[in-house]
This record gives structure tokens, C-alpha cells and sequence, in this order.
């Protein structure tokens, strides 16, 4: 079972994006402007959480897409992937 507090709330922020995406993936580019957008980090902060994240397995990138690799992180969002 993965806690939310195992994630910095930076983390908590971008992967809450990429969960509650309609699809299996969500591009780089869509991720980092919400993110910024909501002045919740830097691009240069977007950059280091991902590569944390990428590094640590959590995430894929393919092609530009962001994807969910450890799929019970979609636990910590599903009441809201379903709003």
C-alpha cells in the first residue's frame, strides 16, 4: 500500500495530475503548464520532481507522454479521478 506520505506535496501535485488524467498518459508539456499555472512549482522545480519520480520508478516517459508505472499510486486518487 503506498502512503501519501511517501511524496513531498510537489510530488503529490504532479502525480495527482497525471492520475486524474482521462487517459493512460498525460504529455510533459500539459503536466508542467497546470503546474506552473496553479503556481504550485517552477519549471526547474517540475523538471527535479520528475526525474525524481522517473529514477525512482513511479512514472514512464514515452514519447513526450508521462504514464503511471507503479499503478497503486492510483489508489492515493481514485475518489478524485471519479469527480
Amino acid at each position: 500500500m503506498v502512503a501519501a506520505l511517501d511524496y513531498s506535496e510537489k510530488e503529490l501535485a504532479f502525480l495527482r495530475i497525471v492520475c486524474c488524467s482521462q487517459h493512460e498518459h498525460i504529455t510533459q508539456d500539459t503536466v508542467q503548464a497546470q503546474l506552473v499555472e496553479a503556481e504550485l512549482m517552477t519549471p526547474d522545480e517540475f523538471k527535479q520532481v520528475k526525474k525524481k519520480l522517473l529514477y525512482s520508478g513511479v512514472i514512464g516517459i514515452v514519447y513526450g507522454n508521462i504514464t503511471v508505472e507503479k499503478k497503486e499510486i492510483l489508489d492515493l486518487f481514485m475518489d478524485e479521478a471519479s469527480i
